[in-house]
């Protein structure tokens, strides 16, 4: 055999060897997927089966769409207490609108907003009878309360977000920073990248690697804060951060060409600024609850139809954050595609699959223990 021969006959047996290589390791990383999803519809079912979505949301007391908005004869007015989900910033715009716009008073109600941030859980404040209803940025503390060793009986009857706000956020180095990116990240785009998220947030994390084959040892995870000035010096590439607060931020110090991740976008999903109601008061007085849903139904809409008149509104009520009206407008803007889930999609109504779906994730990643489900 001559040397040519022998040469050629080498590079064949050494492209099928890495070929093959190849192969066996896309084969590994699909059969790690398909095992992932097998794993979580097992876990998706005993959910349905135990803890199903059912026990602790409704859409009962949700207003039919379209009904015609008709002015109560009010005697009297029940005045209650709504637990806000943050500080009284521009999230909570369609709420100054049901007050502003007098829909609140048009149903009987006086309602008094209570301010929420940092360490204020109103869920559990809710349980403890301090306010009427709670407004949960993070709709999980629902079912999280509801099957905590030590539970309260509570119910989600409305959700302003019907998706999670959740993203990873950095910038788009490719183009200059005058400029909107449309770039679209993909899991893969993470491997050997910093990103830093806050406390208690690194089971998402656990998901993205697990779910999408992100090896976790290429990806260094750091302690993120609330702003995205890490990644503006450099010392992070990404941060957790929600579509509708750090943007801004970086778009007000000149960079609009900031790229996000969406978790919902890529299997992880969840109900967001939900209101929330103890079990006692949608058996006994599910009449309030009707209009104050009705009520906020109309706020929201008015914020759809109207928001310039809505991040004015938003801009007096908001006493807790320095707004303004161009930054009411942007949050709005930006929180568009989460409010509804498409055109013939009911305002504030949810789905039980995507509460189920969200429990099965939090007990697949360890964020709530249920002695039925492992």
């Amino acid at each position: 055999m001559d040397m040519v021969t022998f040469l050629k006959i080498f590079k064949t047996f050494l492209f099928l060897g890495i070929s093959t290589i190849i192969i066996s390791f896309t084969s590994l990383s699909d059969a790690r997927a398909a095992g992932a999803d097998a794993r979580h519809k097992q876990i998706v079912k005993c959910v349905e089966n135990n803890y199903p979505a059912r026990t602790y949301m409704t859409n009962h007391l949700l207003p039919w769409p379209n009904t015609p908005w008709v002015k109560m004869d009010c005697k009297k007015k029940d005045k209650i207490r709504v637990g806000m989900p943050w500080v009284l910033n521009d999230e909570e715009a369609p709420w100054y609108n049901a007050i502003e716009k007098g829909f609140y008073s048009d149903v009987c109600l006086d309602v008094e907003l209570v301010g929420g941030g940092p360490g204020k859980n109103h869920v559990m404040t809710l349980a403890g009878g301090a306010v009427d209803i709670a407004v949960s940025a993070a709709g999980s503390r629902v079912f999280s309360l509801s099957y905590s060793k030590t539970p309260a009986k509570v119910v989600a009857i409305g959700a302003f977000l019907k998706h999670m706000p959740y993203v990873w956020l950095g910038l788009d180095h490719d183009i200059p920073k005058n400029q909107r990116s449309n770039k679209i990240l993909k899991p893969r785009d993470f491997i050997g990248k910093r990103i830093g998220i806050q406390g208690g947030d690194d089971y998402l994390f656990d998901y993205m690697a697990n779910k999408h084959n992100i090896p976790k040892d290429k990806v260094e995870i750091m302690a993120g804060g609330f702003t995205p000035d890490p990644v503006l010096v450099g010392s992070m590439d990404y941060i957790g951060a929600w579509i509708v607060n750090q943007p801004r931020l970086l778009e007000e110090k000149g960079y609009m060409n900031w790229v996000a991740f969406p978790f919902s976008d890529w299997g992880l999903d969840g109900y967001s600024d939900v209101s929330v109601a103890r079990q006692e008061t949608v058996d006994n007085n599910p009449d309030m609850l009707k209009r104050y849903l009705a009520a906020t139904h109309q706020g929201l809409k008015f914020l759809l139809e109207n928001p310039d008149e809505s991040a004015e509104i938003a801009v007096k009520y908001g006493v807790d954050a320095q707004l303004t009206k161009k930054q009411a407008l942007r949050r709005f803007e930006l929180q568009e595609a989460l409010v509804s889930d498409g055109p013939n999609d009911i305002l504030m109504e949810m789905k039980a699959e995507r509460w189920n779906d969200t429990l099965a994730n939090f007990i697949e990643y360890k964020q709530i223990e249920l002695k039925n489900c492992k």
